[in-house]
């Protein structure tokens, strides 16, 4: 099955190549919008299920979409036929769009979770504000607790003081090399943790 889906893929890459020249790329970078009108109409299905199959997500893909047939408008005047097929050209730049976002979206992820994390250690918990913590405050705290000190300070210091990695670094007598491995480090322990204690608890 996976064979024949990957056949069918290359069938339908191979369609699609035919269908698409450089002239037609070259037009559009001159602004014909009849050109770029009919590369989307040529092209847009089997890129939409590219982006699919990547992000996963169908609004996802179809924000990116847009995103990748802008770009195609935008720089059309770059290709070069030296540099591979315009099919081929296309496919790469919808590859790394989708990459793009992909870690936009896990940089994104992970600095709500970090700003969450600062928050909820800004409250002290004594016998007056332990009834007021929910429990995702509580999982939130647990999660943190994983991090090593170093860690923690380090996430401290980049989003509750707002410093910088190369700050952080010369603030702590460390390189910029280690701070940004622990740091990275840190942030996907925490989110993995983080991520576990809400599975476990339902949520």
């Amino acid at each position: 099955m996976r064979r024949m889906r990957t056949s069918l893929l290359v069938t339908d890459q191979e369609k699609h190549t035919s269908l698409i020249s450089a002239a037609l790329i070259k037009r559009i970078a001159s602004g014909d919008e009849s050109a770029f009108a009919t590369l989307y109409d040529t092209t847009c299905g089997l890129i939409y299920g590219l982006l699919l199959r990547i992000l996963g997500n169908s609004e996802t893909a179809k924000q990116v979409l847009v995103a990748v047939y802008q770009e195609v408008w935008e720089q059309a005047a770059t290709y070069e036929h030296e540099h591979g097929k315009p099919m081929t050209w296309l496919i790469t730049m919808a590859h790394s769009n989708a990459i793009a976002r992909l870690r936009a979206d896990n940089q994104e992820q992970e600095c709500q979770t970090c700003r969450l994390i600062v928050a909820e250690r800004a409250i002290t918990i004594n016998s007056k504000t332990d009834g007021m913590i929910s429990d995702e405050q509580r999982l939130v705290r647990s999660a943190f607790a994983t991090l090593s000190p170093a860690q923690q300070q380090m996430i401290e210091l980049a989003y509750f003081s707002g410093l910088s990695q190369s700050k952080i670094a010369a603030r702590l007598g460390l390189s910029l090399h280690l701070v940004q491995t622990k740091m990275q480090d840190g942030v996907t322990r925490l989110c993995d943790a983080l991520n576990y204690s809400r599975s476990v608890a339902g949520r």
